[in-house]
This record gives structure tokens, sequence and C-alpha cells, in this order.
């Protein structure tokens, strides 16, 4: 399977894999155009079936998301990635991939422009003697030991730049150019694919919706004013907290009353105020001041601001992918939630693990209200998620497409219940 990503790999992949393969590509690049060391990421061995899927779902996400930024960062990030594995070939190396690229080629029906001039490029690379010397550790961007003959539309950019000799509508390209002009056909092969993909039936898809939000999280800085997230400020929370859905906000409730919560209601509390738009320098100042507040009453957690503010500062910041294994956590849907085993916490789903008191409380109905009667029928279903998704419909009076259920979670209930979706 060739780097040069001509086409797509086909089978079946289970979603939460098409998410880790996806964002974990993500993070590659981004560490890439920062010139970082880059840690050796298993989803981006070149060549391999997660690379060629990572690769197509970003162009996925470019093309539906339609930002500028995201685009620019996907074609520079590529290209820069394409760049250094070219670097890396051995003469072998590079015969097995042009062989590769020439088998690709092969199978294209309706052929772009610069296909003809790569296959012509490939013909030449794959003989022995030029890939040799193309590898060749002594090999100048000036030589011109070896030529191919090409059309004049093809290497305009060249041509721009008189850096090559053009007779009677044919440009000679030297072999000093050739490396050069493969990543200008990389680049001409991803902006084709990213300006004449057509992903209309794709945009009803709940799988790829779920996972086109995460990459937005990701891609923050990369959005236009259009498209940007709003932010939220850690003095916004307690007016940002009406339009909570009933778990977190109960975890909020829970907080500020007694200005502590367990170390997993904690951790997934934060991970959904930093999912709707709490940036980790608001998220050091909302918990620093919970935390510096003295508990009120008996609580398991005994630590304090004052005491413990490296390991806040330490966890936060993990949270947001800047300490650690630099992973950026994203909030648990409610599945997971649900599934969670809640005997010594505060938290967890309550269509699930509220009694009907408590229940009541937090959805503040009455038990004389026919919406509880309809929460309770399903309750007794275990459709809890389905509760919840009644319960948003009748508090905000609108109507949730069906598609909603499938991986919902608290982030989308809040999105819905401000209208940011």
């Amino acid at each position: 399977m060739s780097f040069f990503y001509l086409s797509p790999v086909k089978g079946n992949l289970p979603v939460h894999i098409l998410e880790e393969i996806t964002t974990s590509r993500l993070q590659y690049l981004q560490e890439l155009l920062k010139r970082e060391i880059v840690e050796y990421n298993q989803y981006t061995v070149e060549g391999s079936i997660y690379d060629n899927v990572g690769h197509f779902m970003l162009c996925i996400a470019a093309i539906l998301n339609k930002s500028i930024g995201l685009t620019q960062f996907l074609l520079n990030g590529e290209v820069e990635l394409f760049k250094r594995r070219l670097g890396s070939l051995t003469a072998y190396d590079f015969r097995c991939f042009v062989k590769k690229l020439l088998r690709n080629i092969k199978k294209y029906e309706m052929a772009p422009l610069f296909i003809h001039p790569l296959q012509c490029l490939c013909q030449h690379l794959m003989l022995k003697d030029m890939a040799q010397h193309i590898c060749n550790s002594n090999h100048l961007n000036e030589c011109s030991h070896y030529h191919i003959k090409l059309n004049f539309k093809h290497c305009l950019n060249f041509i721009a730049k008189r850096q090559v000799e053009l007779k009677e509508g044919l440009v000679l390209l030297p072999c000093g150019k050739w490396r050069q002009y493969l990543v200008l056909l990389f680049s001409m092969n991803l902006k084709y694919r990213l300006s004449n993909t057509d992903l209309t039936p794709l945009r009803s898809d709940p799988r790829i919706n779920e996972l086109l939000f995460k990459i937005r999280r990701e891609t923050q800085c990369f959005q236009n004013g259009s498209n940007a997230i709003n932010k939220l400020r850690s003095i916004e929370v307690d007016s940002a907290s009406a339009f909570f859905p009933p778990c977190m906000l109960n975890l909020h409730k829970y907080l500020r009353n007694k200005h502590r919560l367990s170390h997993t209601q904690r951790f997934y509390y934060s991970l959904f105020l930093k999912d709707i738009g709490l940036s980790v320098d608001e998220a050091v100042n909302f918990w620093s001041a919970e935390y510096r507040q003295n508990p009120n009453g008996k609580h398991t957690c005994c630590h304090s601001w004052d005491k413990d503010e490296k390991k806040y500062l330490y966890g936060i910041r993990h949270m947001y992918g800047l300490e650690g294994a630099r992973k950026n956590y994203t909030s648990q849907n409610c599945t997971r939630i649900q599934s969670m085993d809640i005997s010594c916490s505060e938290g967890g789903c309550p269509f699930k693990s509220f009694d009907a008191e408590n229940m009541m409380k937090i959805l503040n109905l009455r038990r004389e209200d026919v919406l509880l009667s309809q929460i309770n029928e399903l309750k007794a279903k275990g459709m809890y998620t389905s509760a919840c998704i009644l319960f948003l419909e009748k508090k905000c009076d609108i109507i949730c497409d069906n598609n909603l259920s499938f991986n919902f979670s608290p982030v989308k209930f809040y999105q819905k219940s401000t209208k940011k979706m």
C-alpha cells in the first residue's frame, strides 16, 4: 500500500478504532509541523492500513467541515510527512514505492491530469540505476545527469521560476528536480481530492458527525471565525449550568455545595466542561476557586488547592493533552456513564441510578407531571438514554433527530439545549 494515497483501502473497522486512528494522526501531524520530536505512532506506520485510513478520514473531515484553516493544516501536515518519508527511502525502497504507485495508477478509469506525469516519473524511478542515482547521498538538486520530457502544462511551477528548459512545448525536467516534483504531484493529488470529492451522503451519518465534532475540538486553533466553538469562562459556568444534562447538573450542584468531588466524578465533570468550551486556564481558575474552600460536611476527598496545587495543575493540564502522554482526552458518552459503579459516588445517570425523590429533584418535576410518568416508563424498560432525550425535547421544546441517540453524550445534550448544533 503506497503512502502516496491514490486510493483508499476497503474493509470494515469498529467506530472506536476509526476514531482512535484519526485523532492519533491529527496529533501526529501537529507534532510534525511544530518540529517537535515525533514519537512512534502505530497508526502512522507508512504503507499500513491504519496509515491509509487515517489519511482519508482526515480528508473527509476537512471536506465536510468546510474549514479553510483545517484544510490548510492538513495540506501542510501531509506534505511535510510525505517529504520526510521520501527523504528516508533507500534505492530499493524507492523502487518498491514507485512500483506500488504504478500498480495503483493502472486502476484509474478517469485519471486526473497529474496522473500522466506521475506515471512517467515512476517509470524512470523504478529503474535500478536511476533509483540508485537519486538516492545517492551526494546527489545534488542541480544535477542534470538524467532528464524526462513532460508537457509544459505539467510543470508550470518550474517554468514560472525558470528552473527548467522549455523547448517546443516540452520541458526537460532534470533528475535534481525529481524528488521536488514528486512532492508537488503529491500536493496536487491531495488538493484534487479535497476539492473534487462529493461526500453529501456522509453528512447524515451519526458516526461521522460524532467524529467530526471531536476533530473540531482538536483543531479549534485552525478553525475560522464562523466555525470556532464558543468559549466558556469559569465565571459563566453557573449560568451555563441551566443547560446542563441532569447528570452534569447534579455534579455541578454537588460541587458548589460540598466544594469537593470524588476523583472519578471530578475527572468526568472536568472533561465535560472542557468539551463545552472551558479552556485550560479557565479550568485552573474554576477548580482552584472551589478547592481553596473548606469542604462542606464529610467527604472522601481530603485534598485542598493550597496543599496540592502542583498535583491539581498537572491533572488539569494532563486532561488537555499538555502533560504526560499528551493525549487530548474527551468526555464520556451516556453508555459509559450508565455503566459506572456509583455505589461510592456522587454521580451517575439520574435516569438509571437515582431513586424517585432524587430524580424528581434534579429534573425539577412534580409527581403529577405527565413527563415524569413517561420518563418512569422508559426507565422501567432500561431505556435511560431515551428518557434523557425525551426530557431534553420537553425542556427545550424541540424535536430531536432519530440519529441523536447514537452515542448520545452530555455534550450533545448541552449543544442541543443551547441550540449550538
